[in-house]
């Protein structure tokens, strides 16, 4: 349980989480990248442990309800909560890991990402909340994988979008809707099926509240359960919680899957405003993602006056052109922007400087 928003809900988890932690600073993101880089050691790990298993004990390479109660197999379902993930993705302390150089937010995105996809069939299973669903905010590569989705009431349609899905509104579904007297009422868009039916895209539920008391109950009976049964263990049985750290197999791990794609681009090393389209953009950067870009989606985004970011992308070798893009109402419409492939090239053309500014000064590039 790591608990970004520092609050109080979340510390009755404490008597039985295997690793907790409750704060906002550069400290606790640093303590995050050290389980998460510890998970994906853990999925591998599972993953070939499965393979030596007979096919009556695994019958598929996934953990099974009887796999994970079986404490000799030692593949419990494990569960990654993290409250207010914005905080730790836009955290921008610099990190090296192995021969890169990246911000933190960057790793813990990668990480994240590495773990919804290869995850859940090792037992692994993550849930992330945010109150700030912007896509600059949460790596579009990082909601692609993320399975079931919830949203609650939000401001706008383009945030009810990035929670559940592009176009989700124009099938119906938008929690900006939703009226602020509907406590508790979300649009769930689940992963797999439903007691609604398999072929249900979306539906409005409403949740319980649950007091701070009634939660605090369940944790202290959760506690006395696992005492019980001999599986508390780590924050919660008072062990030693630092996690031993392979960062080089971690990064083997996710490599391929960002490495290739964004070769040596770190937003901590590129100046502005590349850095925060970096940011913004993620994956769709990407030679397979999009291909154009409106100005107005960038600015809007990134908080930035039109013209000065124009100016300040144009003095980096980058200029607007036009191209069509859908409109709402389901016809094209001309509008000026980027072609992601002129943002790759000012990108790399940064990256070459940077380089050449560390030779000439005789930085130590080891």
């Amino acid at each position: 349980m790591a608990d970004f928003k520092a609050g109080k809900d979340w510390d009755a988890s404490a008597a039985v989480a295997h690793r907790f932690t409750s704060g906002d600073e550069a400290e606790h993101v640093l303590m995050l990248i050290g389980w998460l880089v510890e998970l994906v050691a853990e999925v591998q790990g599972r993953y070939r442990r499965m393979r030596e298993l007979d096919d009556a004990t695994c019958p598929e390479s996934k953990v099974t309800p009887a796999m994970s109660r079986d404490q000799a197999l030692n593949m419990p379902v494990t569960a990654v909560f993290v409250d207010e993930v914005q905080v730790p993705l836009e955290d921008r302390t610099p990190v090296r890991v192995e021969d890169r150089k990246l911000t933190a937010g960057e790793y813990v995105g990668e990480l994240l990402t590495w773990l919804a996809k290869k995850g859940p069939a090792a037992g692994i299973v993550l849930v992330l909340a945010t109150q700030r669903p912007d896509s600059k905010t949460i790596p579009s590569g990082l909601r692609a994988v993320l399975g079931s989705r919830f949203a609650l009431r939000v401001m706008d349609w383009r945030d009810s979008n990035i929670v559940l899905g592009e176009q989700m509104n124009t099938r119906g579904y938008d929690s900006s809707r939703l009226l602020a007297s509907h406590k508790g009422v979300g649009i769930l868009r689940p992963d797999g099926d439903t007691q609604a039916g398999a072929d249900v895209l979306a539906l409005t539920v409403r949740t319980y509240y649950m007091p701070n008391e009634d939660w605090q109950s369940i944790c202290r009976r959760g506690r006395t359960l696992r005492e019980a049964a001999g599986t508390l263990t780590g924050h919660a049985a008072g062990q030693d919680t630092t996690p031993v750290l392979d960062h080089a197999a971690a990064v083997k791990a996710i490599g391929a899957g960002t490495e290739q794609s964004r070769p040596g681009w770190s937003s901590a090393e590129l100046p502005e405003p590349l850095a925060s389209v970096v940011d913004y953009l993620g994956d769709d950067l990407d030679p397979d993602g999009r291909e154009f870009v409106p100005t107005a989606e960038l600015t809007e985004a990134l908080g930035v006056e039109p013209s000065a970011f124009a100016r300040q992308m144009g003095e980096l070798g980058c200029r607007p052109t036009r191209n069509r893009v859908p409109s709402e109402d389901g016809g094209v419409r001309r509008v000026r922007g980027y072609l992601t492939a002129d943002i790759r090239a000012a990108i790399d053309r940064a990256m070459a400087d940077e380089i050449g500014s560390e030779d000439d000064t005789g930085t130590d590039q080891s």
